[in-house]
């Protein structure tokens, strides 16, 4: 079952999400999961899954945080919205994100709002979708913390070896968008290598990210057959095959039985 596990449904780049759909679904994709950046965009996700037949997956991102005024309120918002959907999947996307810190200075409160929203993962017995950018050390810090860890995803993947080593340990699955079909990916594309089979799962991070050869055209869900095929080529595997395991894989760590 070819599904994209992570595409931005909700982004006002999207005018006409519906055409999005019916494109993606002409291509094969079966399924696709929408993360959420923040608290609206959470209820927007849901409302779009439960319209079109499509999963949602709800939490505050950490380039977001500015508008967290109050955590433990943004905790029970988010309770709220999974207690009334059961399009609900997992808690995301929520991560650490230190790109910008230099600027913003909100290290320590992208801390505390990432550990809330693992926390409130494991009490509703949801899956994580995990974002990092230039947050390595920090994250295996926070992870290393806590007592228990979520299940979850490390989306779109950018990370060290030796990183990818420890969440593979700790028994996360791994994405890759489509930056992985750039010229310059090499790294990326050996680090896909290392990733066995039954931790891989398929994204596009639509609408960022567009693969070859649409690379600089708005990315959409369809294109996820296009990173399949690439992927496929890269691990030795027939195309099938390797959306067939990924797609069984998606369905296993969101406990979908579709």
């Amino acid at each position: 079952m070819l599904i994209d596990t992570h595409c931005h449904l909700t982004d006002p780049k999207f005018t006409d999400v519906r055409s999005v759909i019916a494109e993606a679904h002409k291509v094969g994709v079966k399924k696709i999961f929408i993360p959420s950046s923040n608290i609206e965009d959470a209820n927007r996700a849901v409302l779009l899954a439960e319209q079109e037949d499509l999963y949602a997956m709800i939490g505050v991102h950490p380039e977001e945080i500015d508008n967290v005024l109050n955590i433990d309120l943004m905790i029970d918002e988010l309770k709220k919205i999974n207690n009334k959907s059961n399009r609900v999947i997992g808690i995301g996307e929520i991560g650490l994100d230190f790109y910008w810190d230099k600027e913003k200075n909100t290290k320590e409160k992208q801390i505390e709002v990432f550990v809330s929203q693992m926390k409130l993962a494991l009490s509703l017995k949801l899956p994580v979708v995990i974002h990092m950018r230039e947050a390595e050390i920090e994250m295996r810090e926070v992870m290393e913390k806590m007592d228990n860890l979520p299940e979850g995803q490390f989306h779109c993947f950018a990370g060290s070896e030796e990183f990818l080593e420890y969440i593979l340990s700790k028994g996360f699955y791994v994405s890759f968008a489509g930056n992985i079909t750039y010229n310059n990916a090499s790294e990326l594309r050996r680090l896909l290598r290392l990733v066995p089979l039954e931790r891989l799962l398929l994204e596009t991070d639509s609408p960022y990210l567009a693969p070859e050869p649409v690379r600089g055209s708005l990315n959409n869900p369809a294109n996820v057959k296009i990173i399949a095929t690439v992927i496929a080529k890269e691990l030795n595997l027939d195309s099938d095959i390797l959306i067939e395991i990924t797609g069984k894989n998606a369905l296993c760590l969101y406990s979908l039985d579709i």
